[in-house]
């Protein structure tokens, strides 16, 4: 695929954009999410509110900056190591996905630090968790689509997309730090490899 020239308009915009994240997640840190404005994420990023509005609609999408970048990435490596049609192999669809989020890694897109921050506020906002899960929710139809793209019959695609979706959910939820994310999504994923776990849909 091939990609756009790297201008310094392109680089400017990232830059900003990092800054506002970064701005962010500290605040995030030392006053939890609800005691936040957009107005004190502009100013300790040293931005006007007019750029913030620029890169995000509130101040949650702040939170889930990195969401559609994740979501395509795993989408990409679905498209690009689906070896053969998957048809009604339900564990094949899911191992898939496995690889492509252990791959993606998308839980450490964000940095440790940040990570952090996130799960944190989680655990403190039931509107937080909602929109998270919501972002899931559309990341397994999306998923589902590229399944069924490769070959795979729409009840295994739907199956598959959402049950990775709850591995990712369940690790993130096990998970100690960021750093033992990985190993958790592992772990979660080999209990359905176990005896009697990866039989194809009747």
């Amino acid at each position: 695929m091939q990609h756009p020239p790297d201008t310094l308009h392109a680089r400017k915009r990232r830059k900003a954009r990092a800054m506002i994240v970064s701005a962010a997640f500290q605040l995030f840190a030392e006053h939890g999410f609800d005691n936040v404005t957009v107005a004190a994420i502009a100013e300790r990023a040293e931005v006007g509110r007019t750029t913030f509005f620029r890169y995000f609609g509130d101040k949650q999408q702040v939170l889930f900056a990195d969401v559609a970048a994740e979501d395509e990435r795993m989408c990409a490596y679905v498209r690009e190591n689906a070896e053969q049609p998957l048809g009604e192999d339900l564990y094949a669809a899911i191992e898939l996905l496995r690889r492509a989020s252990t791959a993606s890694t998308p839980y450490t897109a964000l940095s440790p630090a940040h990570s952090a921050v996130l799960k944190r506020l989680l655990g403190e906002s039931a509107e937080l968790r909602s929109r998270y899960l919501l972002t899931r929710e559309q990341r397994a139809m999306r998923l589902a689509g590229v399944l069924t793209e490769a070959g795979a019959t729409e009840r295994v695609a739907v199956l598959a997309a959402h049950t990775a979706m709850a591995c990712e959910l369940s690790a993130t939820r096990l998970a100690e730090n960021p750093e033992t994310f990985p190993r958790r999504l592992e772990e979660v994923h080999g209990l359905l490899r176990a005896p009697g776990g990866h039989k194809t849909v009747p």
